[in-house]
């Protein structure tokens, strides 16, 4: 993915956390809103500090840290994130399930997943060499889960009549056309290259800075529509 990419996505993540912040102030009392957007800070973060290696070696400004530990791949720094972040998600549709089965389900994946998924880093060569394959399509499986459960539950419910009046609605569908779009290619990924196949990567890399842009669209969306129709949750 292209600098250019990068900053683009890194832009859309701040403008929906910047609008969250405005969201939270008008709904104080919304703790789970407030969590959320606590979380879109911490990615903004990330993702800055996942910019530094991109950076340096596009800037003759920073050339002097070139050979330094801050222009090597950046794995080590998303890895872990990943971990937290599909951990999040999860815990965050759970909270919008009310059957207690359902909440248990989803949080004992959580467990088992936040578990496997740190096992995967410590005993395999991915944690400094590349995204987890692992990580990444477990933890889609198990949001598509939590999604479907909400939406399941939204659909059997009043809810409903007022859907496009919910917060986790607008995070729902973005983050399932995100992992839709998204899985599929990383899975194919690792077999591809610059190099072997530059078209796979060319398309790969448009199609994840598009779903990026979808996503923290729909995160910024459901924000403004929210506050204007006073319904949050």
């Amino acid at each position: 993915m292209s600098t250019g990419q990068l900053i683009i996505i890194h832009l859309i993540e701040l403008l929906a956390a910047i609008v969250g912040v405005r969201f939270i102030q008008k709904y104080r009392e919304d703790k789970v809103s407030r969590y959320f957007v606590w979380f879109l800070w911490f990615v903004v973060v990330i993702e800055t500090f996942g910019l530094v290696p991109r950076l340096i070696k596009g800037l003759d400004s920073l050339s002097f840290l070139k050979n330094t530990f801050f222009a090597e791949d950046n794995y080590w720094l998303y890895n872990p994130y990943l971990i937290i972040s599909f951990v999040f998600y999860i815990f965050f549709f759970s909270s919008q399930i009310r059957l207690k089965r359902n909440k248990i389900i989803l949080k004992l994946l959580a467990i088992l997943f936040f578990i496997s998924s740190v096992v995967n880093l410590v005993f395999t060569e991915v944690f400094f060499e590349a995204i987890s394959a692992y990580t990444f399509i477990l933890g889609g499986v198990i949001i598509f889960i939590g999604i479907f459960l909400y939406f399941y539950e939204v659909f059997q419910s009043d809810n409903i009549l007022y859907f496009n009046k919910l917060f986790p609605f607008y995070v729902a569908v973005g983050t399932l056309v995100f992992h839709l779009t998204v899985t599929p290619l990383l899975i194919y990924s690792k077999y591809y290259s610059e190099s072997s196949n530059p078209e796979f990567v060319k398309i790969y890399t448009t199609i994840l800075t598009i779903a990026n842009i979808f996503l923290y669209t729909c995160y910024t969306i459901g924000f403004v529509v929210c506050s204007k129709k006073n319904k949050s949750y």
